[in-house]
């Protein structure tokens, strides 16, 4: 029940972030989540409607948060990719927290690669570790297209949110 509720956290905190669609019937679902404190962006978020895309970029939009709620810190991002794309994810999602003045791992949630055969990907993950720290998110999104027989583009973009205290 725990993990079911805080996927629909995820999603409720997903909805709010990014402007896409909604469908009038997801719009009137409530749901009883725990109240968002604070809330850390990607550095390098990216969105496909408010910049320009070049021609080989296989990646048109990225992001990644890091809420903080009263008992827990919740992990959420996105890869949004090309249509062309046969993996479209990331790399790696590693929470870190600040001790002595340096970045150490806590926590690592690709042991191995993290992808979807489809123009998107979402990652999302609650989390209750020590407080008394002061928390990060980093991140590699990935996407992946064919070119001939054995060769084939890529293309990565590092991530990493602002801090936030738990």
């Amino acid at each position: 029940m725990k993990k079911i509720l805080c996927t629909l956290l995820a999603f409720c905190l997903l909805a709010g972030i990014f402007t896409l669609p909604i469908h009038a019937s997801e719009t009137e679902q409530t749901l009883t989540c725990e109240k968002i404190l604070e809330t850390a962006h990607g550095i390098y978020d990216s969105d496909s409607e408010s910049e320009a895309t070049r021609a080989n970029d296989l990646i048109v939009g990225n992001s990644l948060t890091l809420s903080k709620t009263t008992s827990s810190l919740v992990i959420i991002a996105r890869t949004l990719c090309i249509e062309d794309v046969t993996k479209c994810g990331f790399t790696y999602i590693k929470l870190q927290r600040l001790i002595n003045g340096s970045w150490t791992d806590y926590a690592s949630y690709c042991y191995y690669d993290q992808y979807a055969n489809a123009t998107e990907k979402m990652f999302s993950k609650s989390i209750t570790p020590p407080s008394g720290y002061t928390y990060r998110v980093i991140c590699e999104h990935y996407a992946e297209k064919p070119r001939l027989v054995i060769f084939k583009d890529t293309q990565t973009i590092y991530n990493e949110t602002t801090t936030v205290y738990f």
